[in-house]
């Protein structure tokens, strides 16, 4: 009597998955599996410590120095029209303005009653003394107001911290505005503090208009030291109020606009100037995710994201690197089981299944990371799992002889044999 087919469907289903678990399994805990597994992560060390600085000649190395798999995420934030526009900052672009025009239109701010103002402007010489007193004199009246400086590392292990571009002095605070990064690259995290061999504590331009702004939310950011912060990029441009510095003195813009709020007063080119890199960095915001060529948001817009993070409690979780790595070392042991059995049972197919196994996993780890990263705003690391996939394949063929090898001189037990295949 025949079975039924939903019984005949369903049996043939058991042993299929019966069978791919035993294909990955069976060799799970044969010591050659795990000593491979350990010959992919020397390779990696050995291959890492060859002083070998091949970047130059390598163009594809060079495009994707700067690429991450996470800033797929971000690029959909880039159109994202449902987004609502920030309430809390406020941009008020300074444009050219000289000195003069700088202690007026604070001034003028000041008058509408905001809770803290920050000027994201260098001064590194002396101009016009008249000037120069001026604006020294709106610094320190202005008590809520936050000053831009550059902090710059100096001493023969660059453990001595010096600040520059502070030139006109009186400001009540002071907060450091560069963020430690390659000028080509990507501005993806900054330090909320420095601290320099003394101890001495310098913080950051945004830190001190957190703490001016929420005392609550400036002890979580304290909590988190100075350690480097992974920025949480949630607004480009068009989700901040910007007011032009020319409308901000004719009183050409609505008073709510900068009540109680926090003004950030800085550079943004006219919309007519697109090739204006002025104080413009690289961020995971660009549209162009890859072998980026123009810078994509002002300066004061990357403060300003960092300032909207810290506000909300919106920080990036980061994954530990010693989980990232016992991840790749699960991963890697879990494929090369999965290959083994392979290359001793079913060479023929050894090569076309190690490919296929190896891209679908591939992008399996690339979704899942970005996944993890877009859902829960978890960062994790697994470029290590995906190299040691792509080790693992080539790592049999040394091994084997190895192991074949040891098996003649001292009768090392192995799966492998001579001229298996």
């Amino acid at each position: 009597m025949k079975k039924p087919l939903h019984k005949h469907i369903g049996h043939h289903a058991k042993r299929v998955h019966r069978n791919t678990i035993g294909h990955i399994t069976k060799y799970l805990y044969e010591r050659d599996t795990i000593f491979a597994t350990i010959w992919v992560f020397l390779f990696i060390f050995i291959l890492g410590s060859i002083p070998l600085n091949l970047g130059s000649m390598n163009p594809i190395k060079l495009s994707l120095k700067d690429f991450d798999f996470n800033d797929l995420t971000y690029s959909h934030l880039v159109e994202d029209d449902e987004r609502k526009l920030d309430t809390v900052i406020t941009i008020v672009n300074i444009g050219t303005a000289d000195r003069e025009g700088l202690s007026l239109m604070i001034d003028k701010a000041a008058t509408y009653g905001p809770r803290v103002m920050a000027l994201d402007a260098l001064f590194y010489v002396e101009k016009d003394p008249r000037t120069d007193s001026m604006l020294s004199e709106t610094f320190r009246r202005n008590k809520n107001l936050v000053v831009a400086q550059k902090l710059i590392p100096s001493g023969p292990k660059a453990d001595t911290l010096k600040t520059a571009g502070n030139y006109i002095g009186g400001a009540n605070q002071y907060g450091f505005v560069n963020f430690f990064t390659d000028q080509l690259a990507s501005v993806r995290s900054y330090e909320p503090f420095e601290k320099d061999w003394k101890k001495k504590l310098y913080s950051s331009f945004s830190s001190e208009i957190v703490r001016l702004y929420d005392s609550t939310e400036y002890k979580q950011l304290k909590k988190r030291g100075n350690s480097r912060t992974l920025i949480n990029y949630t607004r480009n441009q068009n989700k901040y109020l910007i007011i032009d510095w020319e409308k901000l003195m004719i009183d050409d813009f609505d008073s709510s606009a900068l009540k109680d709020r926090i003004v950030l007063f800085g550079f943004i080119a006219p919309e007519d100037q697109p090739d204006n890199i002025s104080d413009k960095f690289f961020t995971p915001m660009n549209s162009r995710w890859y072998g980026k060529s123009i810078p994509d948001m002002f300066g004061i817009v990357v403060h300003a994201n960092i300032i909207s993070m810290a506000l909300e409690d919106n920080y990036i979780k980061k994954l530990p690197s010693w989980a990232n790595w016992l991840i790749a070392i699960f991963v890697c042991w879990l494929h090369m089981s999965f290959f083994v059995r392979y290359y001793l049972e079913s060479h023929i197919w050894f090569h076309l299944v190690a490919k296929i196994a190896q891209v679908a996993s591939a992008i399996f780890f690339v979704w899942l990371g970005i996944y993890l990263f877009e859902k829960y705003r978890l960062k994790t690391d697994l470029k290590m799992s995906l190299l040691v996939i792509v080790l693992a394949v080539d790592v049999i063929y040394f091994y084997e002889a190895w192991a074949v090898w040891m098996h003649k001189k001292f009768n090392y037990k192995t799966v492998f044999k001579p001229h298996h295949h």
